[in-house]
């Protein structure tokens, strides 16, 4: 149904395009006609003029009396072969101009009404094409966050009714009650996530302020001890005396503890991630460096894109875990919204190194 609306759209502005061109050529033809008839008519009074000449000797004697008020374009000179009958140069002249003026008139009207028509055409492009974006990846974001939240809520059923069993050893318990912590967490991620994408267009950042990277940094670190030790992972943190930057302190912290998490999620256990801060002239160089699986080199790209997520490629060297794809779209944002910019290096099963780049602060 959408592309057959598609079609028709395009076939509508085809057709509005080639009725524009019509009648911008049938217009400037049409000047040109106009001009042709005022000459031919000012021909057929010529002619006329010197039949009556001819044939009466009285306006033969006096043309430019007794015709001159009745043929005012005409010129009578008399010649030794009597009265000579001429259309006024001038006459020509104005005819001629007034036609190109009229002829440019509607050129110039048509190309501006086709300008406007093809501006307004791209623009009702763009906005349906915008419009059908926004349903697939909205329809795409319920599918998955549908799938992320169906699958934690099934687990803690199913662990919820194993602990009402009688008889349930206080080891398997323990082991019972760990993964249903895992997936309150993995829950708790997936709604912070969607509430700071809603945030996308409502949120406003704040005025970029004096940032220590080194504090920031060891305080998202601190926050993971137990998420990273859960996962057996290990996080280490290397920098060059303190470095600060310009930016927020929030979007620097969700953006490096998405990338942290990432990174545990993402890879199997055991896994080490290595988190360094350089100083790089006017910029601070991030580097969240990890050890595991890596990503594929075809999907560095994809990756920062909203919604996407590894497993939907259906590649069976996709990677361990996937979220609701939208963990990496906000690093991306909260980082440019600071200014900075991020790529990423990673090979498969060779590791993933993410370089973030933040403004240097220069003071006040």
């Amino acid at each position: 149904m959408k592309k057959n609306r598609g079609i028709i759209y395009g076939i509508l502005v085809a057709l509005l395009l080639v009725m524009g061109v019509w009648w911008v050529y049938f217009l400037t033809t049409e000047s040109g006609a106009q001009a042709e008839s005022e000459r031919q008519k000012l021909a057929n009074d010529r002619l006329h003029a010197v039949f009556l000449i001819q044939s009466n000797p009285e306006v033969r004697a006096d043309p430019e009396g007794m015709l001159g008020e009745s043929f005012p374009q005409l010129i009578f000179k008399r010649s030794n072969r009597g009265v000579d009958v001429l259309v006024n140069p001038q006459v020509l002249e104005d005819i001629e101009k007034k036609a190109h003026s009229t002829r440019n008139m509607f050129l110039y009207e048509g190309l501006f009404f086709m300008v406007l028509l093809l501006a307004g055409s791209i623009i009702l492009v763009f906005s349906w094409r915008s419009e059908t974006r926004f349903v697939q990846a909205r329809e795409l974001f319920l599918a998955g966050a549908t799938h992320e939240f169906k699958t934690p809520l099934a687990s803690l059923r199913l662990y919820t009714e194993t602990l009402s069993r009688d008889g349930l050893k206080n080891e398997d318990k323990g082991r019972i009650q760990g993964r249903m912590v895992e997936d309150i967490q993995r829950l708790e991620n997936l709604v912070d996530e969607i509430l700071a994408m809603s945030a996308d267009d409502t949120f406003t950042p704040g005025p970029k302020v004096e940032l220590d990277l080194v504090e920031a940094s060891r305080s998202v670190i601190d926050g993971l001890r137990g998420f990273s030790q859960d996962h057996d992972a290990t996080i280490t943190l290397d920098h060059e005396g303190r470095l600060f930057a310009q930016g927020q302190e929030v979007a620097f912290t969700l953006a490096l503890r998405n990338l942290l998490v990432n990174a545990i999620k993402h890879n199997g256990d055991p896994v080490n991630i290595e988190v360094s801060l350089t100083r790089r002239r006017n910029w601070n160089l991030l580097t969240v460096k990890d050890d595991g699986c890596g990503i594929p080199k075809r999907l560095h790209e994809k990756v920062f894109d909203c919604f996407y997520s590894g497993n939907n490629s259906g590649s069976p060297d996709s990677r361990p875990a996937a979220g609701a794809g939208v963990g990496l779209y906000l690093v991306k944002r909260n980082i440019t919204n600071m200014g900075g910019k991020i790529k990423i290096e990673s090979e498969e099963n060779k590791g993933c190194t993410f370089y973030v780049m933040l403004p240097a602060y220069k003071g006040d």
